[in-house]
C-alpha cells in the first residue's frame, strides 16, 4: 500500500483549510449598506481618506433615498476631502450640510470646518467673513469657543495683532489654547521692529548708518564706503578743474545715484527686518496651530 508523502498531506490540508474559509466568507454581503460603511470608516481611521470618501460616496448611492445619517456621512466626506488637502472639494460636502440639515447636530461643526478651509487655503479674510455670519447665531459655548479661536487665527495671519488679542482675551477663560495662542498674539503685537523713516533719515545723514540700525553692519559699511569714494572723487575732480571738470561731474552722478540708492536701500532694510521678525514669529505660531487644530 502507498502512502502519502508528507509534504503531499500538508498541501492538503492547507487546501481544505482555505476552502472551509472560503465558504465562511461566502456568507458576507459585500454590498449590503452596512458592510459599504463598515469598509468606508476603517478606511478613514487608517488614513487612507481618497479612498475613503469614495466608499462613503457608494455607501451613500447604495440607498434609493437619502439614509438617515446622511449629514454624518457628508460631514466624514467632507473631513476626507480635507485632511487629503482638496479643500474646495471638502466645503462643497460641508456646505451641503449648512443648506441642506439645519436642525443637524453638526450644523456648526461644518460653519467651523468650512472656515478651517478657507484658512489652510490662505484665504483669511474670506475665512474671517464666512465665520462673523454664523458666529452670532451659535448658542454652543464650545463651538462658539472654536469659531472665534479661528477668527482669531485669521487675524494674527493677517498680522491684525489688535483684532486678535481683543478676540482673545473675550473669550481665553480658563481655555489652556486660547490663553496661549493669545501670549503669542500679545508677543506679535510687541515684536521689535524698525522705523522705515528713521532708517532713511540716518542714511541721509551719514550714508550706511540706515542699515546699520536695521542690523546689516556689512550692508551698512559698504554704502559708506562707496558713498564716500564717489564723493572724495567728485571733490578732487572739481577742485581740480572747475565746474567744467568730466571726472566731476561723472563721479558726482554715479555718487548721487548710490547717494539715494543708500537712501531707499535703508527704507526697504527696515521694512524687510520688521517682515523676517513676523514670519519667524507667525512660523512658529504655525507649528502650535498645526498641533491643535482639529
Amino acid at each position: 500500500m502507498k502512502y502519502l508523502k508528507p509534504n503531499t498531506l500538508m498541501i492538503f490540508f492547507y487546501l481544505l483549510m482555505q476552502s472551509a474559509l472560503n465558504a465562511g466568507s461566502l456568507d458576507i454581503d459585500y454590498f449590503k449598506h452596512q458592510n459599504i460603511y463598515r469598509f468606508a470608516d476603517n478606511l478613514y481611521n487608517e488614513g487612507d481618506y481618497l479612498r475613503a470618501a469614495g466608499e462613503f460616496q457608494r455607501y451613500l448611492f447604495a440607498f434609493n433615498s437619502s439614509p438617515p445619517n446622511t449629514d454624518s456621512v457628508f460631514y466624514k466626506i467632507g473631513r476626507c476631502y480635507r485632511f487629503s488637502g482638496h479643500y474646495d472639494k471638502a466645503i462643497e460636502y460641508f456646505q451641503k450640510i449648512v443648506d441642506n440639515y439645519e436642525q443637524s447636530k453638526l450644523l456648526y461643526h461644518s460653519h467651523y470646518q468650512i472656515g478651517l478651509c478657507y484658512f489652510l487655503m490662505n484665504k483669511f479674510e474670506e475665512s474671517t467673513i464666512f465665520l462673523n455670519s454664523y458666529v452670532s447665531a451659535v448658542d454652543q459655548n464650545d463651538i462658539k469657543l472654536r469659531l472665534n479661536q479661528l477668527k482669531a487665527i485669521n487675524y494674527i495671519q493677517q498680522k491684525e495683532w489688535d483684532n486678535a488679542i481683543h478676540l482673545l482675551n473675550a473669550n481665553k477663560n480658563t481655555d489652556p489654547f486660547t490663553i496661549q495662542l493669545a501670549n503669542l498674539a500679545n508677543e506679535g503685537q510687541q515684536l521689535p521692529r524698525k522705523n522705515k523713516v528713521l532708517a532713511g533719515l540716518f542714511s541721509t545723514v551719514i550714508p550706511g548708518t540706515g542699515k546699520l540700525y536695521c542690523n546689516r553692519p556689512f550692508d551698512g559699511f559698504q554704502s559708506l564706503f562707496t558713498t564716500a569714494v564717489f564723493g572724495w572723487q567728485t571733490y578732487d575732480g572739481f577742485h581740480e578743474d572747475g565746474m567744467h571738470s568730466v571726472k566731476g561731474w561723472i563721479f558726482g552722478v554715479i555718487g548721487g545715484i548710490f547717494y539715494l540708492g543708500n537712501i531707499y536701500g535703508s527704507v526697504v532694510a527696515a521694512e524687510i527686518y520688521n517682515v523676517e521678525k513676523e514670519e519667524k514669529h507667525l512660523g512658529k505660531i504655525k507649528v502650535f496651530i498645526n498641533v491643535n487644530l482639529d
